[in-house]
């Protein structure tokens, strides 16, 4: 852990994490659009599979599995570009089925 970050935490941006998930169909066009947004400097993406929540849009076999295959996105930022970037894909996926949360990031970094 990066102490000086951490104890500078206080005295820079706050940075966020955001976190999207997504119908598989969708994640190469998104991972596509998000490398050529300029805030975006790198991410995670990784299979996830959703449970509860919005069982009315499940497909019979979904229903029987108990869960819906997706796609989970995360990066990390300054909160304003976090914010700005949602904004500009809530634009341009809209109506896409995307779910997503930013959460307060209180360190990262890379371990030397």
């Amino acid at each position: 852990m990066n102490m000086n970050k951490l104890e500078n935490s206080q005295e820079e941006e706050s940075e966020a994490l955001l976190s999207l998930v997504l119908p598989p169909a969708l994640s190469d066009m998104l991972v596509d659009w998000l490398l050529e947004q300029p805030e975006v400097t790198g991410f995670i993406s990784l299979p996830v599979n959703g449970h509860g929540g919005s069982e009315h849009t499940m497909t019979a076999a979904e229903k029987v599995a108990g869960y819906r295959r997706g796609w989970m996105i995360q990066t990390h930022m300054p909160q304003k570009s976090a914010c700005e970037l949602l904004k500009r894909l809530k634009q341009q996926f809209k109506g896409s089925d995307i779910h997503y949360w930013m959460t307060p990031l209180v360190v990262g970094g890379h371990l030397a």
